[in-house]
């Protein structure tokens, strides 16, 4: 595998993590997808649910990120973990 995959690679499984990160730090906090959903200002969770799911390429940016260490009071690094 040549740098390039492996850095493809690579970032794949680094938005799965961060993914996986929100989620459980989500649960912990027993927040729903609907209310974190909204405070991030989207109408449904449905958008909310693709980016969490990874669902046609779809994930968080760091906008989203910023808001999520707000709404679920936790240092931003902590959605970042690797």
């Amino acid at each position: 595998m040549d740098f390039d995959e492996e850095l493809e690679v690579e970032s794949v499984k680094f938005l799965d993590a961060v993914s996986q990160n929100i989620a459980h730090i989500r649960e912990e906090k027993g927040m729903t997808k609907l209310e974190v959903s909204r405070l991030m200002g989207f109408m449904t969770p449905d958008h909310y649910s693709r980016m969490g799911l990874r669902s046609n390429d779809k994930h968080f940016n760091l906008k989203h990120l910023y808001k999520l260490s707000r709404i679920l009071k936790v240092d931003f690094s902590e959605l970042t973990k690797f």
